[in-house]
Formats: C-alpha cells, structure tokens, sequence
C-alpha cells in the first residue's frame, strides 16, 4: 500500500528549513520536532516557553532542553546569545545520599539557573540517543551537585556506557562513584583509567579465548589479573593455554586460582616462552608414580612446595 501528501491539507502551509529534513531529523527527538515545528509554524511570533508549553502539553524543562537543542544546531536563534553570560551562583549545600536523589523541579531548576548542568543533561541525551527518563536525569544531577564530579567527566563516563554497550544509569553511577572514590576528578584522570580500562579488557578478551570460556563481564580481580599476565608479564595466548591444560590435567577442573599460582611460578622462574616451560620441566625431580603426567605432577608439586613454605 502506497501513500501520498493529501492535496487538501495544502491549502494552509508554513515553511520548514531543508536542513532540518537534511541534517537534524534522524537525531532530533519526538519532543524536540514538536517544539521545532510549533516555532516554525508561529514564526510571525517571539517564542515563549510558557506559551509553547501550555501550547504542546509538555512540561518547561523539555520546551527549554527542545529550544537550546535548535538553538546549538543554528535553526533557531537565541535572543540572549548576544548578552554576557552571568557566573552561576556558587551553592553551598549539604551531600544527598544516592537514595535521596533530586526531583523533577529541581532537575528543572538546576537546568535553568546552571549552563554547565543544562549542557551536561543535553548532551547526555544525544550520546544516549534519546530523551532522559527521570531518575536518570535525577541520578546525572546528583553526580555534579552532590558527588562534585564535572560535567565533562559525567559526559565522558555516559560516553564509556554507550561504547561498552552498557548505557544504562546504574553503570553509569556505578562507575562514576568508582571514579570519584579513586580520586578521579578531571578528563586527564578520567583519559588515563579508560585507557587501562579498555587495556585491562583487551587483556581478559586474550585470557578467555585461551581458556575456551563462554564470553562473559569478568569481575576487577579477573581484569587485574588478565592484566598483570598480559601487559606486565608480557604472556600470550600460548603461555596461558599452557597453564590452562595444566590445571585441567592435574586437578580435572577448570580453577582460575590455581592457574594464577601456575603463572606465578613460571613468571618466578624466568619463563618467557613455551620453551622455556619445557626446560624447565626437564629439570623437574623423579616423578611420583599414578596416572598424573609427569609434567603436571611437577608443576602441582612445586605449588605445594610453595604454599608449605608460605
């Protein structure tokens, strides 16, 4: 079934700018193109956002948020784009805790009085790709007004989300309270611990393709450790495979604590490659007798050595 502009409705029209269609429509909200369009089609008029909202039915943080949105992209201007910004009022306030996050009014209030919050909220929304529910509008203002974290650092963090796959407001909070208590506090800081991060991630990635386990979120001590194996010990997939056929030959299970103590030992004795493995186990004291290879039975025995001596 095919559909076409019913010729009636030409009889009354307002313009519409080619480059919202061109450029804007696939990113703009729903919200957003009905503020648009009430403005395009009351172009005779200077907007107010009281009247746009009584006109629209929406609340005046959405009509405010829609307007700077058209304002940023230049398809409609501000008539305060020429004055001097004003300072935002320094607040002195007592630190929420997360389960007394701020309300709808408050979110509204802070978006109007606070450029930087109604910038952080704006573009929380784009990297997103859609309008904030509530509680997470709540959530991103609780991270700058009570936690103290910049605008910018909340930004890249929501950036991080979305990348991961993961851009929900529980992550985002997880992380950002992580960063915060780890003194993370400016985009240099926030530059160095994504860049370990997505490090420490590459490294666990190497780790499980060498085990042969389902993919999965590995906990911090599995990237930590991932981590010490891969990047500072400088181990790859064949040491680790090694370590792994070990661990299944001489305890029948999979066991990533037992195979931590494998590497450890080989880290320990200077072992860099596969070779070295095999030297080292031709040095290895007459084997005990059962149907454990001599190879495992040798290395289970220097972790019990180990772990008496501990």
């Amino acid at each position: 079934m095919g559909y076409y502009l019913n010729p009636g409705e030409l009889t009354a029209m307002f313009a519409v700018p080619a480059s919202v269609a061109d450029k804007h429509l696939r990113l703009a909200s729903a919200e957003q193109l009905k503020v648009l369009l009430w403005c395009l089609k009351n172009a005779d008029k200077q907007y107010d956002i009281a009247a746009v909202s009584e006109g629209l039915k929406l609340d005046e943080y959405t009509v405010r948020d829609a307007l700077d949105h058209w304002c940023e992209r230049g398809v409609l201007c501000s008539t305060q784009e020429a004055a001097p910004k004003a300072e935002p009022e320094k607040r002195h306030k007592a630190v929420r805790s997360a389960a007394v996050k701020p309300g709808r009014d408050e979110v509204a209030r802070r978006g109007f009085e606070d450029p930087e919050v109604a910038f952080m909220l704006r573009e929380a929304e784009q990297k997103m790709g859609r309008i904030l529910r509530q509680s997470e509008a709540s959530t991103l203002l609780w991270l700058h007004d009570d936690m103290g974290l910049p605008g910018s650092l909340i930004l890249m963090i929501v950036g991080f989300a979305v990348t991961e796959g993961r851009a929900n407001i529980g992550f985002i909070e997880r992380t950002a309270i992580e960063w915060a208590n780890d003194g993370v506090a400016d985009i240099e800081a926030a530059e160095q611990r994504l860049v370990i991060m997505r490090r420490r991630k590459s490294a666990w990635h190497l780790v499980e393709t060498a085990f042969g386990i389902e993919r999965r979120s590995p906990s911090k001590t599995e990237l930590e450790t991932a981590d010490q194996w891969v990047n500072e010990w400088g181990y790859g997939h064949d040491i680790i495979r090694e370590a792994y056929e070990v661990c299944i030959n001489t305890t029948s299970k999979f066991s990533i604590p037992y195979i931590k103590k494998v590497i450890a030992e080989w880290h320990r004795a200077g072992v860099k490659t596969v070779e070295d493995i095999t030297a080292l186990t031709a040095k290895k004291p007459t084997a005990k007798t059962g149907n454990v290879s001599d190879y495992s039975d040798f290395i289970d025995g220097i972790i019990t050595s180990n772990e008496e001596d501990n």
